[in-house]
């Protein structure tokens, strides 16, 4: 798989909206150094979402990787659908993100190994959290992360995405019923593991009220 290999400065913010759109139009010209710049603003966000989907840290920069090659090749196509271009930028690359996610775990989840991840390199929590929150927040990761490749899958589409169990089916190629199955018991396994490190999360909810 393509990698983009750029220096490691993937902390930066996201720019504002004067300075996404100067940033876009230099990608539609394919300037690297606006490409750049583009990949370090965003870097953070794309990996709080890939992590999520994957089973190591490696993975999920394939994932990122993936996901940014395809806004370069698609950014002529990209059309600002809210009042900023910022904000319509933002949802369209959580888009790409997920879907270079879907894609990955297609392609590989039969050889998939349950790796240790770095928690560390990804940006997972708000810079508002207290050391307390951040810890927990990571290790509600690491559960997810522990998950198998299909439950995972369908609990992120569903519970941290939105995504309506017709929409799974048509994304994974699966049932309905696969769907739900798959759901409950990536929530079951969710909340054993969470119980292990004495969290109490909204997931123990959740299965009861289904």
């Amino acid at each position: 798989m393509a990698t983009l290999n750029y220096p490691d400065q993937r902390n930066r913010v996201h720019i504002n909206n004067e300075q996404i759109e100067i940033v876009l139009n230099g990608c539609r010209l394919n300037q690297r150094a606006a490409q750049k710049e583009l990949y370090y603003s965003y870097y953070s966000f794309a990996m709080s979402i890939a992590l999520r989907y994957s089973a190591s840290y490696d993975n999920a920069v394939e994932m990122v990787n993936d996901a940014f090659l395809r806004v370069y090749r698609d950014l002529k196509n990209f059309v600002p659908l809210f009042d900023t271009t910022a904000g319509s930028f933002v949802a369209w690359l959580k888009k790409l993100v997920v879907n270079a996610c879907i894609d990955y775990n297609r392609k590989y989840s039969k050889k998939e190994i349950m790796a240790g991840v770095d928690i560390e390199k990804g940006a997972l929590a708000d810079e508002r959290e207290n050391d307390e929150q951040m810890s927990e927040h990571k290790l509600i990761i690491k559960s997810i992360q522990k998950l198998p490749p299909a439950y995972k899958l369908v609990y992120n589409l569903y519970v941290i995405e939105g995504f309506s169990h017709v929409e799974i089916a048509d994304k994974l190629n699966i049932s309905e019923v696969t769907s739900k199955s798959n759901l409950f018991k990536a929530r079951q396994m969710l909340m054993q593991l969470l119980k292990e490190h004495n969290i109490v999360s909204v997931v123990d909810l959740q299965v009861k009220a289904e």
